[in-house]
């Protein structure tokens, strides 16, 4: 398998795209806004998420056209040992089955964003597009977290395109809520930012990229407390 594969996870987020759109407008009251802002984009492009759930991932090709060229979306994820305490997701989450999805794992312990991001920088300088998460973590209370600097970084690194998502809200859905159908989930896609526009400097720091960081999830968090 090519390290990065690009037909089995563009077919396996389609088939995605199907069965969660159906699964999703069966059981919930979802609402996609703002898929206009991704009109005209070429890659690369980094989708920028608050992570509310183990589910925000399934309605990241939703957000794109079924045919768009900016599929596949590849994400940022942990590496499989982070999943040890997940009980019987341990053994499907991480790994081999992200791979298939387009999840690719940092390079953690490292403290050097260029080697834990080393193979999500290769696929943006690819023109591809990569999904991440800047709070580095879900949600445990419903609020949102700080922003770490791994999404600073890979927007200077390529000069990537960044569109933040603004995700309310998967968190603590539980299965009665879900099938008695009360529940409904906003995504907005909101506009995208240049990389330019997150640095006021040419030789960022360690600082710079999460003040970077920080900056999208502000724009992610204005539209969720507005």
């Amino acid at each position: 398998m090519k390290k990065f594969h690009y037909y089995i996870p563009i077919f396996l987020q389609k088939v995605g795209y199907i069965v969660f759109s159906v699964l999703y407008k069966t059981f919930l009251k979802i609402e996609i806004r703002g898929k206009e802002n991704f009109v005209g984009l070429r890659g690369p492009v980094i989708i920028a998420a608050n992570h509310t759930s183990e589910l925000d991932v399934t309605t990241a090709s939703m957000l794109l056209p079924f045919f768009s060229p900016l599929l596949p979306i590849y994400f940022v994820s942990d590496p499989k040992e982070k999943f040890k305490t997940f009980g019987w997701r341990n053994y499907i989450y991480g790994g081999i089955f992200f791979n298939l999805l387009g999840g690719y794992a940092i390079h953690s312990g490292h403290k050097d964003y260029a080697i834990s991001l080393t193979d999500h920088i290769e696929l943006l300088k690819k023109g591809r597009t990569v999904y991440i998460f800047p709070e580095g973590k879900r949600t445990l209370d419903g609020n949102l977290s700080p922003a770490r600097g791994g999404l600073g970084f890979l927007a200077f690194q390529s000069k990537a395109t960044v569109v933040p998502v603004a995700i309310n809200t998967f968190h603590a859905l539980s299965w009665k809520v879900f099938l008695l159908r009360k529940r409904k989930v906003v995504i907005d896609i909101l506009k995208p930012i240049k990389a330019d526009e997150l640095f006021i400097t040419d030789n960022p720091t360690v600082d710079d990229y999460r003040r970077a960081s920080q900056l999208v999830m502000d724009v992610i968090r204005e539209k969720i407390y507005k």
